[in-house]
């Protein structure tokens, strides 16, 4: 799957990659995803959005959580959140939610 095709929408429910490994460090957080043989770490953006995802949530629910992380225009804001979590799903780190 690359970035480009994951579709996010208002509609889907993302939550971390349970076979992913991870551990909260000083410069933020390391993942190292089960299909990886190597770890990356998250930052900025990108760790608070992991932090979130400790549970499901949908775009709305994510935008609501981390709006102090994202520009003020809605529209800019959604796309900002759209290519975390694309990057994210790319990198193997989440997955769209399968939990109702």
């Amino acid at each position: 799957m690359t970035i480009d095709s994951v579709a996010v929408t208002s509609a889907d429910r993302w939550e971390r990659s349970a076979e992913a490994l991870w551990r909260r460090t000083a410069s933020g957080v390391v993942v190292l995803p089960n299909d990886r043989s190597t770890a990356f770490t998250l930052e900025g953006l990108h760790a608070q959005l992991w932090e979130v995802l400790g549970r499901p949530l949908t775009q709305q629910g994510l935008l609501g959580l981390l709006g102090e992380h994202l520009p003020d225009d809605p529209s800019a804001a959604q796309r900002t959140l759209a290519d975390a979590v694309r990057f994210l799903v790319g990198m193997g780190a989440v997955r769209e939610s399968l939990t109702p």
